[in-house]
């Protein structure tokens, strides 16, 4: 009999631990748009610029490319290549337009209709993905399926699915900071329910009032490899640019 009482005395503590562990965070309740618009509080920007290296896992082998980039809010940037294998190829972003330079040939070609579906420079990054823009709560209908702890941190778990079409993807799963407001997670997904690619933040740093990811992990779940890392340093905000800074002739000079 004691053995017995031993016994349920020992299941009693261990389910309470379990509970304890699987307990989802307590957050304040909001609503999936509000917790977006707190997002893009975050990433909108007026002028910035940074150093990026991306860090491209073949399988087989690891390439490393390394750029300059300005951007006005979310609707143009330009993007140059330095290091040795890509040095002096750039690409402008205008709005919904992607245009490319090769320097070895001297031309510039516009990117569009299945490229825009290719990897960025080889990269799990495709050029649909970067041309991406615009408050996500206008193209998905957001629902909040409640809250987990990733890597320490307190998150929502966000839900969107697709209201237009004009979407890279028909849903998406969002894990966001609850506290920074910062994307941790992401899992993109096809119409046929297929995951297609997911991100990962794996650090967040703060800019005055804002956090910013400054290097995550994107991973293309229908390729062979081990994603792609891409980081940023040497940020600056709200800095002034020349009048032609995303012109097609700056571009190409």
């Amino acid at each position: 009999m004691n053995r017995v009482r031993i016994l349920a005395t020992i299941l009693v503590v261990l389910s309470s631990a379990f509970v304890s562990v699987a307990a989802q965070p307590e957050l304040p309740p909001m609503t999936g748009e509000a917790i977006m618009n707190k997002v893009d509080e975050n990433t909108s920007i007026t002028t910035m610029a940074y150093a990026g290296t991306m860090s491209i896992d073949m399988g087989h082998r690891t390439l490393v490319k390394q750029m300059r980039v300005i951007s006005r809010g979310s609707q143009q940037s330009f993007v140059e290549f330095y290091n040795p294998e890509d040095r002096g190829v750039r690409y402008l972003k205008v709005d919904k337009d992607l245009w490319m330079y090769f320097p070895s040939e001297q031309e510039t070609i516009k990117i569009s209709g299945h490229l825009l579906k290719e990897g960025m420079m080889g990269s799990d990054v495709s050029y649909e993905d970067a041309l991406e823009s615009g408050a996500l709560s206008d193209k998905y209908d957001i629902t909040v399926l409640g809250s987990e702890t990733l890597d320490g941190r307190p998150c929502y778990v966000l839900d969107l699915q697709a209201k237009v079409r004009t979407v890279n993807y028909e849903r998406q799963k969002y894990w966001v900071d609850g506290e920074r407001f910062v994307v941790l997670k992401a899992e993109m997904y096809a119409k046929s329910g297929r995951l297609l690619k997911e991100s990962r933040a794996l650090s967040v740093q703060r800019f005055g009032s804002r956090w910013f990811a400054t290097e995550v992990r994107m991973e293309d779940k229908l390729k062979k490899g081990g994603g792609t890392v891409f980081t940023m340093s040497d940020l600056r905000f709200d800095i002034a640019l020349p009048d032609d800074a995303f012109s097609l002739r700056r571009l190409s000079r």
